[in-house]
């Protein structure tokens, strides 16, 4: 059992967050991450909601959800933002003085109607960094008689480690540290904030400093997001996006065995499974590697960073077999991703973005727009949560027959995704007997929509012995 005052280390559900370039703030001051995130909402318009949602065999009370939700803002996760009095400060957190109540759906839903509740949620409460809220519960009963409980927050204020660890604390009735009383209770001056702009305008010097002497990083040799040509303006590209998203339930025993009999593990499994999705699709070439992402929380004792996420990135070998590509030596996806982890922890892998985090977070908004505008999302990122804390599968007492993972880009259009050049981000998750691999895919051209993706699942599942069952 985790300490009171430990966020519990689990790999998150991330959209490829970078290493934070300090160490853990003792001020209330954002991290590069954080910044991350909320240029997303705020410069370019596109807000990031991570959703974990819970479906349970029975009704769950709505006050058992509520008791949970008033847990939860008792403790770290209920922050806002405030932005800086003097440029080249950093933005800072407070805490929140109120929390959502939990949104309970009027009617009973189908079961093949969750996935659409779901998607719904994303705009039951909006999410404001600065007014708040930042996260929301929401829960709907089925007609045959279950729940669906859905988790809701944008990734400004918690990254994967931050969401499950502060819900494990509250199941439990662990008080949590919040925000460091000496700032958060009192009023921050201009005095502060050019206090802090003068230190970040100190770390940025170093940076450069120490990126020019790291040089060039080496590129990795694989087909990527950045190396997808741009698309030119097309007729739509002003259309908002429903980006297709689909969740996949399969029993453990056969997906274990499907990765055992290619060498691999269930971690493994995962990431051949994205990329094949990516080839079936044909976002991708078959007989050429692609770049895949895989994120890793950095979370440690008394870690109160928003987002504490790093990351490695991996070269997976495709081939053509049967005449369609297909990822079929798990090994390699193993040793890769083994030896790029244990460096990342070392300390042993340059970091390209770590010296340049300071200039880019002191960087007003007004300029960082027209910087944004060539950001691209990864063309391939796993995140692999394994099998969650027993309080976190049943935080109401009964446990989850099934925990989905996803993420929400809200307001994208067709335009700004074809720009972001994006690929699939997958999570997955075990929960008794049964895991569950949920994807989403960002080229709205080559996977149109949901249906379309759930085909291309089924496909690629197929191809390693397995059925999906769909949410």
């Amino acid at each position: 059992m985790p300490q009171p005052e430990m966020l519990p280390s689990l790999p998150p559900a991330s959209l490829g967050a970078r290493p934070a370039p300090f160490a853990p703030d003792p001020t209330n001051r954002l991290t590069y991450d954080d910044e991350v995130f909320l240029r997303s909402a705020t410069v370019i318009g596109v807000p990031v909601v991570a959703q974990t949602a819970w479906r349970f065999p029975t009704e769950i009370p709505v006050e058992a959800v509520q008791d949970l939700v008033d847990e939860l803002a008792k403790g770290p996760l209920n922050r806002l933002v405030v932005r800086p009095k003097v440029i080249g400060a950093r933005s800072r957190w407070v805490p929140a003085t109120t929390a959502e109540p939990v949104r309970l759906h009027p009617d009973r839903i189908k079961p093949d109607q969750v996935v659409g509740w779901l998607d719904s949620t994303a705009d039951g409460v909006p999410f404001d960094p600065v007014k708040g809220p930042l996260w929301a519960y929401f829960m709907a009963y089925t007609t045959d008689g279950g729940t669906v409980v859905a988790y809701n927050a944008s990734h400004i204020v918690c990254d994967g480690g931050m969401k499950l660890g502060a819900v494990i604390a509250a199941v439990r009735r662990q008080h949590l540290p919040r925000l460091p009383a000496s700032e958060a209770e009192r009023e921050v001056t201009r005095k502060d904030d050019r206090r802090d702009a003068r230190t970040m305008a100190r770390a940025a010097v170093r940076g450069l400093r120490e990126a020019r002497k790291a040089g060039k990083v080496p590129e990795l040799e694989a087909q990527s997001s950045e190396k997808r040509p741009l698309p030119g303006p097309q007729a739509d590209d002003d259309v908002v996006h429903e980006v297709a998203n689909a969740s996949a339930d399969c029993p453990v025993e056969e997906w274990n065995a499907a990765a055992e009999r290619a060498g691999g593990t269930s971690n493994a499994l995962q990431v051949a499974i994205s990329v094949e999705v990516l080839l079936e699709a044909g976002i991708v070439r078959p007989g050429e590697p692609v770049k895949m992402s895989l994120p890793v929380s950095m979370r440690g004792q008394g870690d109160l960073r928003s987002n504490a996420t790093s990351g490695i990135s991996i070269a997976v070998e495709t081939e053509v077999r049967d005449g369609v590509g297909r990822v079929t030596d798990l090994a390699h996806i193993r040793e890769r991703s083994k030896r790029e982890f244990s460096a990342l922890f070392k300390g042993t892998r340059p970091d390209p973005i770590a010296h340049i985090a300071p200039l880019a977070q002191m960087i007003p908004d007004k300029l960082a727009k027209p910087l944004l505008k060539g950001v691209v999302t990864p063309l391939g990122l796993a995140s692999n949560l394994g099998r969650p804390d027993p309080d976190f599968v049943a935080p109401f007492g009964v446990a989850a027959d099934s925990i989905v993972f996803r993420a929400l880009a809200l307001g994208a259009t067709r335009g700004e995704l074809r720009r972001m050049r994006g690929g699939v981000t997958s999570w997955w998750c075990e929960v008794g007997d049964t895991c569950t691999f949920g994807i989403r895919a960002l080229d709205p051209d080559a996977v149109p929509d949901s249906e379309r993706l759930k085909e291309i699942v089924t496909t690629v599942y197929g191809r390693w012995g397995l059925v999906p069952t769909f949410w």
